[in-house]
């Protein structure tokens, strides 16, 4: 028992190491320099998947059509049941640039991915027939609730200059929903900031990545050159592949089509709403983290097929995430059983594990510090972000067990986020750092 311990003592200690590594990395290194020019001739097809969305969808496609008067939007109702066609066909009926494409059983709600490919088919139809260059062509994924501002455009015609970028992904934040603080919604309060910091702590995470191009693709913010997809469906293969993540998982496709494709961050931000719910956030969670343990097979592809050394080692050590969290939990479990039963597992020096606790408490008020500096919170909110992180924390480890109970028992329903009803404002949709207001 003491040498299973040990061994699993020793695992957490190198995954401590490689993510203190990866942080240092992500605070220290510059932004890599953009040299392409902007193509101002690119045009945006905007991508909306949406099943029950009437809440938000009017919302969206308004905010879109306003930021981008020149380009598309395309709705995919994807065999809604309330009010989410009715509310686009009336959109559509004034608008020549908005269109609904509506999807029934029994090919609706077979997920995003599906319903992605299905609608990206049509329009490829669409865009022939019509003539296009369709190198200056390009598809942005939205979500239902999403939210963009002109400057995120502006930056995706310079990313998208480059021929060689098949990919770029928005930095995304969370809109708080500026209810006054209550007893019985101070859990929900917390993890909707927890998730802009989660984005916060990704955003330094995505521009690290951008020096091997393994940029993760989000799905909410996500633009793919429309001649990479119609290639992508030529050679038979889905861009967004049958999975739960299906938006990581198209970003593998990308960076394996072929050895010179690449992957781009976009600082500028699309917004979306949180979840404001403690099970509803562990069940999304869980859905991701199931997403990812179905891209387990790629891992053969990635180290057979021509992509770098850097990029290979990245995109693995996201694949091997959920099992290199498990053993962090099971550390962190049997803690009772070793003190129950006498047994030890790595021994260290008392300075060792002092240094070891220090860190991983420097780790986290890093992230603490960086992102008041960016956001310039009240005391307030800073305390209370700060309360945050236990509850974000206990959010996720009720996630994974979950994800790996469904991932076993072959569950792979799409567990739909929940929306709300809320102000059409600024186009950006910012106010993601409200204090929380009192009585």
């Amino acid at each position: 028992m003491t040498n299973f311990f040990t061994v699993l003592d020793v695992i957490g200690l190198v995954l401590l190491s490689f993510y203190t590594l990866q942080v240092l990395c992500a605070a220290l290194l510059p932004k890599p320099r953009r040299s392409s020019p902007a193509d101002p001739h690119l045009r945006f097809t905007f991508l909306i998947p949406a099943l029950n969305e009437a809440q938000v969808i009017e919302a969206t496609v308004r905010n879109l059509r306003r930021v981008a008067p020149g380009d598309r939007v395309a709705v995919i109702d994807d065999g809604s049941d309330d009010a989410t066609s009715v509310l686009v066909a009336a959109l559509a009926a004034s608008d020549p640039d908005v269109l609904l494409l509506r999807r029934v059983a029994p090919e609706a709600r077979q997920g995003k991915g599906r319903a992605l490919n299905w609608a990206v088919t049509q329009l490829l139809h669409r865009l022939r027939a019509e003539g296009a260059d369709l190198s200056r062509e390009v598809f942005a994924v939205v979500d239902a609730d999403g939210r963009i501002g002109p400057e995120l455009l502006g930056e995706a015609r310079q990313v998208l200059g480059d021929p060689q970028v098949m990919g770029a992904q928005a930095r995304v934040r969370i809109r708080q929903s500026g209810q006054r603080l209550r007893p019985h919604n101070i859990v929900g309060q917390m993890l909707e900031q927890q998730q802009d910091v989660e984005f916060f702590i990704t955003r330094h995470l995505q521009v690290l990545r951008s020096y091997w191009h393994t940029v993760a693709l989000c799905g909410n913010g996500q633009f793919m050159r429309a001649s990479y997809l119609a290639a992508q469906l030529a050679r038979g293969r889905d861009p967004w592949p049958d999975v739960l993540l299906e938006d990581f998982a198209s970003a593998l496709e990308i960076r394996l089509a072929q050895p010179g494709h690449r992957l781009a961050f976009l600082e500028h931000p699309v917004t979306q709403q949180g979840l404001p719910h403690l099970w509803r956030f562990s069940r999304q969670r869980a859905r991701w983290t199931q997403g990812t343990l179905q891209c387990l097979p790629y891992l053969r592809r990635l180290w057979t097929a021509p992509v770098p050394l850097l990029a290979r080692l990245d995109f693995t050590y996201f694949i091997l995430g959920p099992w290199l969290n498990v053993i962090i939990v099971l550390t962190l479990l049997t803690q009772p059983l070793r003190a129950l039963t006498g047994t030890h597992g790595l021994i260290l020096n008392p300075a060792v594990g002092l240094t070891i606790s220090l860190l991983n408490l420097a780790l986290q008020l890093n992230w603490l510090v960086r992102y008041q500096l960016e956001n310039r919170l009240s005391p307030g909110r800073l305390l209370f972000t700060a309360a945050s992180f236990p509850v974000y924390g206990f959010a996720l480890f009720l996630s994974l067990p979950l994800a790996f109970k469904n991932h076993f028992t072959g569950r792979r329903t799409w567990d739909k986020s929940a929306r709300h009803a809320e102000p059409e404002g600024p186009a950006g949709g910012q106010g993601v750092t409200a204090a929380p207001s009192g009585d």
